[in-house]
């Protein structure tokens, strides 16, 4: 891209070099520019950062051969990573020269159960079922406060009748 300076200013061209040039993913110890991703036609870039965030703050990887090796892709069923930054993860691998030509399923071979029934779950559905099971949670939370607060009230009107019928008795109270 031809940056003018006399067009833009010598400000605006260093930024937009500056940011060209800043890695938009980071693995660990690897760092990937927009053009390291765009080499293996990855653009989305949005999705890079937040998956930069999250291997590193959340899972603290070292490296994408260690995402590769040792992180199971069901770690990455969290609520702020999709599918498009799974497939940013696929570019940073084919970027790497891990997992052959199909560097995701590769991956996801590598890591499957050995008692699955599927070849294949797709991301989305992973997403669902962990979704399903963090409502399902969430439910019975709501279910097991609704008992105590039942408890709790009707332990309360047994007290309070008890000491109306003391009182109606002339029991001291």
């Amino acid at each position: 891209m031809n940056l003018s300076i006399r067009v833009l200013g010598k400000s605006v061209v260093t930024e937009l070099e500056a940011r060209t040039n800043a890695p938009v993913l980071r693995i660990g110890a690897d760092a990937f520019t927009r053009h390291d991703l765009s080499v293996v036609k990855c653009f989305n870039f949005v999705a890079a950062t937040n998956l930069s965030r999250i291997l590193n703050s959340e899972l603290q990887v070292k490296n994408t051969r260690d995402v590769f090796d040792n992180v199971n892709p069901t770690a990455l069923v969290l609520p702020r990573l999709g599918a498009v930054s799974l497939a940013v993860l696929g570019a940073a691998f084919e970027s790497k020269r891990l997992g052959g030509d199909a560097p995701l399923e590769s991956w996801v071979i590598k890591h499957r159960a050995k008692d699955a029934t599927r070849e294949f779950v797709t991301f989305d559905s992973l997403k669902h079922k962990y979704h399903r099971d963090v409502e399902a949670a969430a439910k019975e939370r709501r279910a097991i406060k609704r008992r105590k607060s039942a408890r709790r009230d009707q332990a309360h009107s047994l007290r309070v009748e008890r000491h109306f019928k003391r009182a109606e008795n002339g029991q001291t109270v």
